[in-house]
């Protein structure tokens, strides 16, 4: 057991370090000094506004770092662009426990990169970092903040500062937009893109706009069959002087199968997911012989039987380390409910006579995978469990624990 996991361990680790190199992708940056330089850029996925990047003019040089003050815009082609601009930034804090009671912004004079959400006659940027996140818009050449701010005005009551709505009214040009819908327009990405790429094309679909977007047909739910095969332990330990249920059913080698449903976050690259598997399993043993000593001296024999199949349901999360564009590494921690289906027990003939049944009970356990997915679509995973007690309470100690192999098909 202690082998197996300093196994798993040192391959997490080991795949973490190929991992840490983000993928390169096609872009261009444009330096200080206003010469656009073709090449291909490391894309992390930047959920705060970076403040320098890594570049490679081509596949064989090496990448260097540029950082905010030698570049004036990069774009990774079609997913991202980010311009250079000094902006007033609203730092007042969205934290509910730490809103000021002032409906003015806390404007600070900031040289940062904007993310550039639409571009067009409209544009609309974004800043952000892990205290707030900002809006802005060009406006005659000058990029100008979204104004919008959450603050209290008695210690249980909060009001809303939404000049931003009052400034989409005065530059919307559009005749089909109405006043009402620009009020309803909430201050997020979502809500505001909408309503640039309306302004951009004011009922002329074919208009000049450009939108980017990191999450261009990306999918964030997959379903997968994964059938496997289970080596599974049961070792019972009676804690009374009477051994009579000790019993060590040994290694089994059983099937599983199991539908494992896959959320995909949108961040870091689709890297981490969310993932539930319900599967079924199950152990059988029949009338495995344990030998006990009576009080007279004489060496009866008795009969012990195990039969037990459940659905576990393991919930947790998985970590994609990216090898190519083919190929990637995976590991997964999760929880793993196991409930018992139908007449699951342990059965003890005892010298012949007697009958004893147990019922096995419900329980929680931990589980950890390592795996190789193949072309988003074929997977094999090694995964172990930790120890799970079959009889809670009583008398006796039932050890399961499993580990397996297993296969993968990504249906979509």
């Amino acid at each position: 057991m202690n082998k197996q996991l300093l196994t798993l361990f040192l391959g997490v680790v080991v795949s973490l370090k190929v991992s840490a190199q983000d993928k390169y992708e096609k872009g261009y940056i444009i330096n200080d000094a206003g010469e656009k330089i073709e090449g291909s850029i490391k894309n992390p996925d930047w959920k705060n506004t970076p403040s320098q990047i890594e570049f490679r003019g081509d596949a064989s040089s090496s990448a260097k770092s540029y950082s905010i003050v030698n570049i004036k815009e990069f774009e990774i082609e079609g997913k991202a662009k980010y311009v250079k601009a000094e902006v007033d930034v609203d730092m007042s804090s969205d934290d509910m426990s730490s809103l000021s009671d002032m409906e003015t912004p806390a404007f600070t004079k900031k040289v940062v990169f904007l993310k550039t959400i639409v571009e067009g006659k409209h544009t609309l940027y974004r800043y952000n970092n892990e205290n707030v996140s900002r809006f802005f818009y060009m406006s005659d050449g000058k990029i100008v903040p979204l104004v919008y701010k959450r603050y209290l005005i008695s210690d249980s009551k909060i009001a809303k500062n939404n000049t931003y709505i009052n400034q989409l009214q005065s530059f919307s040009d559009c005749e089909s937009i109405t006043s009402s819908q620009i009020s309803n327009v909430e201050y997020n990405e979502s809500g505001l893109k909408k309503l640039f790429i309306k302004l951009n094309t004011c009922g002329n679909e074919s208009a000049g706009y450009k939108s980017f977007d990191q999450k261009t047909n990306r999918k964030f739910f997959h379903l997968s069959v994964r059938p496997g095969i289970n080596f599974s332990s049961l070792d019972i330990n009676n804690k009374a002087a009477n051994n009579v249920f000790d019993s060590d059913y040994g290694r089994k080698t059983t099937f599983r199968i199991g539908i494992e449903g896959e959320f995909v976050l949108p961040l870091n690259n689709d890297r981490w997911t969310i993932i539930a598997e319900p599967t079924y399993q199950y152990f059988k043993s029949d009338k495995k012989e344990v030998f006990t000593t009576t009080i007279l001296g004489e060496k009866v024999s008795n009969t012990a039987s195990v039969k037990y199949s459940s659905i576990e349901i393991p919930v947790g999360v998985r970590y994609y380390a990216v090898l190519n564009n083919t190929s990637k590494l995976f590991f997964n921690a999760s929880a793993i409910f196991d409930i018992p289906m139908g007449d699951s027990k342990v059965t003890y003939n005892i010298h012949r006579f007697v009958t004893e049944e147990y019922k096995i009970d419900s329980g929680i356990n931990l589980g950890f995978g390592v795996g190789y997915k193949y072309n988003n679509k074929y997977s094999a995973e090694f995964n172990i469990r930790t120890k799970r007690d079959l009889l809670k309470g009583g008398q006796n100690d039932a050890t399961y624990q499993t580990f397996s192999i297993i296969l993968g098909y990504t249906l979509f």
